[in-house]
């Protein structure tokens, strides 16, 4: 009988607790419902941000900023609809108790998610900096491509074979990135062989005018044709000219100048190859002077009398030109 009445008064105390709270509940329901509104509306502001955000910077031809910041504003105006939804069904909870709470939790979500963020930040950085866009073509360590996307995480580079790689923002951020196409133009270069057999001047005049028919070549800064190395059985020469900067130019007019090298030798009769085995053939057949002794080839060879070397056309748009120092050693603490 008595373990009866323990339960029935169990049963009561149940019953009262679900009534209070069903009491409870409708007396903050007309705050629930006010609650709700406000966080709708807070959900249509923050879309209305969003959509704002990223019309604006489409049309100024950031679209990467742009989803990055509407998204970023998106969840902010969430955030806060939800901070004062709470305050507005629970009106014993102060914002700053929110705000103190939210500020634990953000510490611990940041060691928890730091890569995340890093990334984040870094991707915001690059956008804001905007050190290269979508479109260009950038090479950071291993991957080289062109830019697809630099998304909040990472930024997506399509490789000239037709792959994607996705990179960690912190990465670029932090790393050496070379922008192919940051400049108008660029220079590319090759370097081949002749013997020393050859008169240089018309090597170099024969690998100019081979050259000058080809239109990805950029007439100013003008190409050049160097005599870069004196090698022990030939003659190093570097040729180098400018091209609009994207790759597509390089393969190009790479191929074509080759081509154009090598059809120009043959129709000259010049052989570019490293001609070692022609220069020990030459060794063995020594000249024999009337006294009947051999002479060496530097009593036979005579000097080429064509006056100095012709001058060299550098361009003032060539960065190897000079270029005026901006920042005078008098404005520095270690000056004269």
């Amino acid at each position: 009988m008595e373990s009866t009445n323990v339960v029935k008064s169990g049963f009561a105390l149940a019953t009262e607790k679900v009534n209070d709270w069903g009491s409870e509940f409708y007396l903050i329901l007309p705050n629930i419902v006010v609650g709700l509104v406000v966080l709708a509306v807070f959900t249509l502001a923050g879309w209305g941000f969003r959509r704002a955000l990223r019309a604006y910077f489409n049309r100024k031809g950031r679209k990467d900023l742009g989803r990055l910041l509407s998204d970023f504003s998106f969840w902010i105006t969430i955030m806060l609809g939800v901070m004062i939804f709470f305050t507005i069904v629970i009106p014993s909870l102060r914002p700053v108790d929110l705000l103190s709470s939210l500020g634990l939790g953000s510490l611990a979500f940041g060691f928890a998610f730091k890569d995340i963020l890093q990334n984040w930040l870094a991707g915001l950085l690059i956008l804001l900096r905007l050190p290269f866009r979508r479109g260009d073509q950038i090479r950071v360590g291993d991957a080289e491509g062109t830019v697809q996307a630099i998304e909040p995480r990472a930024t997506i580079i399509r490789t000239y074979d037709g792959r994607d790689i996705i990179v960690p923002n912190t990465t670029i951020y932090t790393n050496i990135v070379t922008v192919n196409t940051a400049q108008i133009s660029r220079r590319v270069e090759i370097d081949l062989t002749v013997g020393y057999s050859y008169d240089i001047r018309r090597i170099i005049e024969i690998i100019q005018s081979a050259i000058k028919p080809i239109e990805q070549i950029i007439p100013d800064p003008p190409p050049q044709v160097l005599c870069w190395e004196l090698g022990a059985t030939s003659l190093g020469v570097k040729v180098r000219w400018w091209i609009s900067p994207e790759r597509s130019q390089e393969v190009t007019s790479r191929a074509r100048i080759i081509q154009a090298i090598k059809e120009a030798f043959d129709a000259n009769d010049i052989d570019p190859t490293d001609p070692q085995l022609i220069y020990y053939k030459r060794q063995l057949k020594k000249p024999v002077s009337v006294s009947g002794e051999e002479e060496t080839e530097f009593n036979t060879i005579e000097k080429a009398d064509n006056g100095p070397p012709p001058e060299l056309v550098v361009s003032k748009k060539d960065p190897e030109s000079a270029q005026p120092k901006i920042d005078s050693k008098a404005d520095t603490l270690l000056s004269d």
